[in-house]
């Protein structure tokens, strides 16, 4: 996959460019990193937060490249484009629901605390 966006030109620019929702994915990181700062987080709330982040930017990045790369190849089929970004959005969806549980168990006990 890597040479094949290599070779149709799919990079961060053009991933950060054509694809709004990967710009959703990235200011949702940065109103949790808000959030993280405002409820002063310890070091192991901060590491998880790393971790979920970043995870879920990483597959929010690899959906738009597989998406991109469905839309400007010409070898890739009708029905594999259709499978491709199916599947692309079932991993990144699954991916947000596991960072957002996370996220309430880091969270709400924080919040709890200043009501």
């Amino acid at each position: 996959m890597v040479k094949k966006c290599a070779r149709y030109n799919i990079g961060v620019r053009r991933i950060a460019t054509d694809d709004g929702s990967f710009l959703l994915q990235l200011f949702f990181t940065i109103a949790v990193i808000s959030a993280g700062i405002f409820f002063q987080l310890n070091v192991l709330q901060w590491a998880a937060v790393a971790l979920l982040s970043s995870f879920f930017l990483f597959t929010g990045f690899y959906r738009s490249a597989a998406h991109l790369l469905a839309s400007y190849d010409d070898s890739i089929t009708w029905d594999q484009a259709v499978r491709i970004k199916a599947m692309s959005n079932i991993v990144v969806a699954f991916t947000a629901g596991i960072t957002i549980f996370s996220f309430l168990m880091i969270f709400m006990p924080k919040i709890n605390q200043l009501l």
